[in-house]
């Protein structure tokens, strides 16, 4: 037995020493959500070096018990994200209010350090229906889950009120989610007057 144990204490030396202590899943990391484009694509366990100039820190024991959020990106459109915070998934696009996700996609889809630098291979659908004398902007998003299945959101964006000041430059856009039912009635009722 402590012939076992002498060898185990050997290997653990030398494991430490080639860098293989620890653990390589990278859960233990606080990965801010506003990471800039050029750290996205870094996996900062296997380049601890990036870690403090992308903002990146160890998480700490007394901070354990707090949730702390985890990103994916999607592929269209850029600059989107999906955000889990407390349990819930927030759909974030950029200066947009985030829009939150229900239903099974919220336990289908992982967040860990591996799957950080897997973007989502989601589909992007958007049209702009005239009726009227007005636009009407809506788009579809199909997003796939680690589980294998595929779920569609729908959304709609308003027309923005108020002056250029007070717009998009101060206070964002808003986006609103709607059925998906309504947005392929609406994109066949357009089809149907071209």
């Amino acid at each position: 037995m402590k012939l076992k144990l002498v060898l185990l204490s050997s290997f653990c030396a030398v494991s430490l020493f080639a860098g293989c202590a620890g653990s390589s899943s990278g859960d233990e990391l606080e990965v801010p959500t506003n990471l800039p484009p050029i750290c996205r694509d870094i996996d900062f366990v296997a380049q601890p070096d990036m870690r403090e100039m992308c903002g990146v820190k160890r998480a700490s024991h007394n901070r354990a018990y707090k949730n702390i959020p985890q990103q994916r990106y999607l592929i269209k459109p850029s600059e989107t994200s999906i955000v889990k915070v407390d349990g819930k998934l927030e759909l974030r696009f950029q200066n947009s209010l985030p829009l939150y996700l229900e239903g099974p996609i919220v336990d289908e889809l992982q967040f860990n350090q591996e799957k950080r630098l897997e973007k989502v291979k989601n589909t992007y659908d958007y049209h702009e229906i005239y009726t009227d004398g007005s636009r009407i902007r809506i788009f579809k998003m199909n997003i796939p889950t680690d589980a294998g299945t595929r779920y569609d959101f729908c959304f709609r964006i308003p027309e923005m009120k108020g002056r250029d000041r007070t717009r998009s430059k101060a206070m964002g856009n808003h986006i609103e989610a709607m059925t998906c039912q309504d947005f392929d009635a609406l994109v066949a009722s357009s089809k149907k007057k071209k």
